[in-house]
């Protein structure tokens, strides 16, 4: 995915699992979500789908957990085109044998905090990634199976524009360059 940074993944693989589906939301939509759904439970985040803009139209993506019907019970509504992702964060179960899936997750985004969503205990490993202030978010990417989202990561499109130096500045910082 040339000009994006792959983050993560974070959580932790199910070893016994064999229904191992990786997924990517990368290049697909260019980071323009207008809506999130998940599905939770006590085992923790069951799937995560989204829709976002392609060529003026709302586009749904494919659902990445087991999607049993309607059984989203989280919508995250973005106020399209004003409203961006700038951080996601959450837990896991780390230790081995006992269902290691996403637990819970939290979107932040230029103006508000969704969530946490899914469960919450002391034992789980906690992750946050932040993006920063401006419209850096390129998709995200992680794996799934039978039983729930196991990783989570996310693309960076790290900012085009140069900043801009005074020539002030630039002539100060070329006095203070010191060779040999």
């Amino acid at each position: 995915m040339e000009g994006l940074m792959k983050i993560g993944p974070v959580g932790k693989h199910d070893a016994k699992s064999t229904t191992l589906v990786s997924w990517d939301e990368g290049l697909s939509h260019n980071g323009i979500l207008t809506q999130i759904f998940l599905s939770h439970g006590v085992g923790g985040i069951m799937s995560i789908q989204f829709q976002s803009v392609i060529d003026g139209k709302f586009v749904l993506s494919d659902c990445h957990g087991p999607c049993l019907g309607n059984m989203f019970d989280v919508q995250i509504e973005l106020t399209y085109p004003h409203e961006y992702i700038t951080g996601i964060s959450g837990e896991y179960y780390k230790y081995e044998g006992s269902n290691p899936h996403i637990r819970s997750l939290k979107f932040t985004t230029n103006t508000s905090e969704y969530g946490p969503f899914g469960t919450s205990v002391s034992g789980y490993e906690k992750f946050s990634f932040k993006l920063g202030r401006s419209p850096q978010f390129g998709g995200f990417h992680g794996t799934y199976d039978a039983s729930g989202l196991q990783l989570i990561g996310f693309y960076l499109r790290p900012k085009t524009v140069q900043p801009k130096i005074a020539k002030s500045n630039a002539e100060e910082l070329e006095s203070k360059i010191v060779l040999g």
